[in-house]
């Protein structure tokens, strides 16, 4: 597409019609609710990723999380979720008992399985124009070429005309530069135990990571999930710092060989060997 056009797209994104892509989702989490000015923008693209494939639970939770606190606030039930038929070996689908632990009805999700990343962006881009729907989430795995920036504005700016809230589910993905308004990197944490069923597991805890968004503001918040509210909540813990996709392991300081440098060199990144589309 010529680069004036590409401009054209950036200035609709970034300025939407009267009207359009006021509401917001209240995530439960005043601290986090604040940083966004008061909360997730619905009518808007954003992206949830899992920095390894083990933490697709996890960003999937937080999903999950957001869609109930999205249907919940909107009084619109029906979502799209389109998936990349690159993410199956390692996700598999979606889980109705799983959905329905989060507040959501299993029915009202709509699920497609794309034959291939071009035919996902396809039925994303339409199901983004769909007034009827509370959101659509696209589903993929690492950093397809394809899904560029061209591509995500254009998500953006169906996001931004219809009020319908689109998520990409990214799982070992890298961070990269989008037209998503807000990235966050979700990391599993340990489960405190749960009163009412001490020898349970306790509600499912994350770490969130705002990476970026439009505002500038950034921010780490260990959070766990509600059934009974249906919402996060903060947890009274010391400060984590964000987690790292994969730092560098160094060698420990070691007295001067004869024959070779006194220190290790620093490893290269570890990386998680995905399959592309």
């Amino acid at each position: 597409m010529h680069p004036r056009a590409m401009d054209v797209l950036d200035r609709l994104a970034l300025n939407p019609r009267p009207g359009h892509g006021a509401a917001r989702i209240d995530t439960g989490v005043a601290a986090l609710d604040a940083r966004l000015g008061g909360g997730l923008e619905q009518g808007a693209l954003h992206e949830v990723r899992a920095p390894l494939a083990r933490d697709l639970g996890a960003a999937s939770g937080v999903l999950l999380g957001l869609l109930s606190r999205l249907c919940k606030g909107s009084g619109r039930s029906r979502v799209l979720w389109v998936m990349d038929p690159g993410v199956t070996p390692d996700a598999g689908l979606p889980c109705p008992d799983g959905i329905a632990q989060y507040g959501l009805d299993p029915g009202g999700i709509t699920l497609v399985h794309a034959v291939d990343l071009r035919a996902a962006l396809w039925a994303a881009d339409e199901g983004a124009r769909c007034t009827d729907l509370a959101a659509v989430v696209l589903q993929v795995k690492g950093n397809p070429a394809r899904l560029d920036r061209l591509a995500t504005r254009r998500l953006m700016l169906r996001a931004r005309n219809s009020s319908v809230c689109v998520l990409i589910l990214r799982q070992s993905g890298a961070a990269e530069a989008s037209a998503a308004q807000t990235r966050w990197c979700v990391t599993p944490r340990p489960s405190a135990g749960d009163p009412a069923l001490p020898r349970g597991i306790g509600p499912p805890a994350f770490q969130l990571t705002l990476e970026r968004s439009r505002s500038g503001q950034t921010g780490h918040w260990p959070v766990h999930w509600t059934p009974a509210t249906r919402g996060f909540a903060h947890d009274p813990s010391p400060d984590i710092p964000a987690p790292q996709d994969a730092a560098p392991l160094r060698g420990a300081g070691l007295s001067a060989p004869a024959d070779r440098p006194d220190r290790t060199r620093a490893m290269g990144r570890v990386v998680d060997f995905g399959r592309t589309p």
